[in-house]
C-alpha cells in the first residue's frame, strides 16, 4: 500500500508569516502525535517516572519498603 503525504501551507490572517508544522503535540497534559496514537503519551509518562524513581533512590538512601510506597 502507497503511502500519500499532503502537504498543506498555513499562514497568519493577511500575514506573509507561515505556521510551523510539527510531529507531536501536547495539549492538557496529552501528547498527541500526527497518527493520533499514544506511544509518545505513554513513552513520556514513563520516562518521567523513572526519573521519579530515580530521584528517590538517590536522596532516600534509607527507606523501608512502606515509606517507599507511601512516597511513590
Amino acid at each position: 500500500m502507497e503511502e500519500i503525504y499532503i502537504n498543506y501551507e498555513y499562514k497568519y490572517y493577511l500575514s506573509s508569516t507561515s505556521l510551523e508544522s510539527v510531529d507531536v503535540i501536547k495539549d492538557l497534559g496529552v501528547v498527541f502525535d500526527s497518527e493520533l496514537s499514544f506511544v509518545s503519551h505513554c513513552k513520556e509518562k514513563i520516562s518521567r517516572a523513572y526519573s521519579m524513581l530515580g530521584l528517590m533512590k538517590r536522596n532516600f538512601i534509607y527507606l523501608t519498603e512502606d515509606t517507599f510506597v507511601t512516597l511513590y
